[in-house]
């Protein structure tokens, strides 16, 4: 008969409870502008998707902007090219915000964040869905204060894999 003292049944509990946490921080933490193929390679129509799909990120964000007043940001292609890396690398590791942490931004980005891990939606839903959700934190939700923020720039990328899409959204 094994013994287990409180201290370590709440230790164990802990450590349950720490590893629950980080799992649903990283999925809930929502490659050049364009979007690889299964085979690795790019074809001019996925190209084209994706291009919609960062001007279609950029104009919502300026939307929720404008309902409180707030200027539009510009879109920055540098700020694209290095989201869409930061799409690809977090997405592929499953870690939000690790590339921008490994770069420290890249030297061009202040603030991200990520829509990472969506299965089974379409690119523009994940960002409508998305950022709706980080909006939805109000002023007191770290997601809404980057949207809100006194940037003047963002870039946006996205990574599909398969039915899995990953969207980061950085700000400078």
């Amino acid at each position: 008969m094994r013994i287990t003292t409180t201290a370590a049944r709440l230790t164990r509990m802990t450590r349950v409870a720490a590893v629950a946490g980080l799992s649903v921080v990283a999925v809930a933490c929502a490659a050049a502008p364009t979007a690889p193929s299964e085979a690795g390679t790019t074809t001019a129509a996925a190209s084209a998707n994706v291009d919609a799909s960062v001007s279609f990120c950029t104009d919502e964000i300026n939307r929720y902007r404008a309902t409180i007043g707030l200027a539009p940001l510009d879109r920055a292609t540098d700020l694209d090219s290095f989201a869409a890396q930061a799409a690809e690398h977090d997405g592929r590791a499953g870690v939000p915000h690790q590339y921008f942490r490994m770069t420290n931004g890249g030297g061009i980005a202040r603030a991200e964040n990520q829509l990472l891990l969506w299965k089974g939606y379409t690119v523009n839903d994940v960002i409508r869905q998305g950022l709706a959700q980080m909006w939805a934190e109000g002023a007191g939700g770290s997601h809404y204060q980057i949207m809100a923020g006194k940037y003047a720039q963002v870039g946006c990328g996205v990574f599909k894999n398969g039915s899995e899409v990953n969207v980061s959204q950085d700000f400078r």
